[in-house]
């Protein structure tokens, strides 16, 4: 459990997804480039991976959509490059 002080650290944003690829060399990641606007804070483009490919999802299901991210998560290593924040996802029939 986690405290409202903790939870009002994260930063969620909506972005827009411009790119999505399979990462080359992956089999389950999806490199998106995320469109967060001209921020004052420096958010603009970012690199964000996402897992999901082992549960059937592919680029175009992100392509020119919006999602929820945080963007205030340290930078990970993932493969030869960095993601720059997290997808929010749900699970559920709906």
């Amino acid at each position: 459990m986690i405290s409202i002080d903790e939870f009002a650290k994260v930063e969620i944003r909506v972005g827009l997804v411009v790119e999505a690829t399979n990462k080359e060399g992956s089999e389950k990641l999806i490199r998106l480039k995320v469109d967060f606007g001209s921020a004052p804070d420096g958010a603009g483009l970012r690199i964000i991976f996402t897992g999901v490919r082992g549960y059937g999802y592919i680029p175009e299901d992100f392509l020119n959509k919006k999602f929820l991210f945080i963007t205030n998560l340290e930078y990970r290593k993932m493969m030869d490059e960095e993601s720059q924040g997290m997808i929010l996802a749900v699970d559920g029939d709906e």
